[in-house]
């Protein structure tokens, strides 16, 4: 995708941001015939905000987000910050002082444009350069499970049934160099 600009958001970006979480997450539950869990949709959308107030308060030490944009649209977004008490529940606290990659989000017309390995690349070399070598990442969405199972392999962590019976919930422990240069 041409002209596409991986920047930091700042604070006329918040409202743009909410937007594009409300789209993506309400997207993906619709994506993962989950669209019916309207009080899980509503409070992932509010984890994401609270996330990106969290990056403006900490100025990016408490979590650090990054946007893509192009002709001045916020196209997508992701973030990193502790991992969550989700991850730290699920592993038995094997993997809970890791730092998590998420909100790995792009609009839906977005999709498929390689926007979400851009960010993805942009965010692993910045946490290569802050001495991170190794991160965490989580899914319970079964069309996320699928491409970090292709571009990470298998999870070390498969809790079957976690959401639903068959909506299992999946986590990962990557080495950033996997991150920076894999496809």
């Amino acid at each position: 995708m041409d002209h596409v600009i991986v920047r930091r958001p700042n604070i006329e970006d918040k409202n743009k941001l909410n937007e594009l979480f409300d789209i993506v997450i309400q997207d993906t539950f619709r994506k993962n015939n989950l669209e019916y869990l309207v009080e899980m949709i509503e409070e992932e959308i509010e984890a994401k905000i609270k996330y990106l107030e969290q990056d403006f308060e900490s100025d990016g030490k408490e979590r650090y987000f990054l946007i893509a944009e192009t002709d001045s649209k916020i196209i997508g977004t992701i973030e990193y910050g502790a991992s969550s008490e989700l991850i730290e529940r699920c592993t038995d606290g094997e993997i809970k002082d890791m730092i998590e990659l998420g909100t790995i989000f792009v609009l839906p017309e977005y999709q498929g444009n390689g926007i979400g390995h851009l960010l993805i690349n942009k965010i692993a070399n910045e946490l290569k350069k802050n001495g991170i070598d190794e991160i965490c990442l989580d899914s319970g969405y079964k069309t996320a499970q699928k491409t970090w199972t292709k571009k990470f392999g298998k999870a070390q962590y498969q809790l079957k049934d976690y959401w639903l019976k068959d909506n299992d919930h999946m986590i990962w422990k990557v080495n950033i160099s996997e991150v920076i240069l894999s496809d």
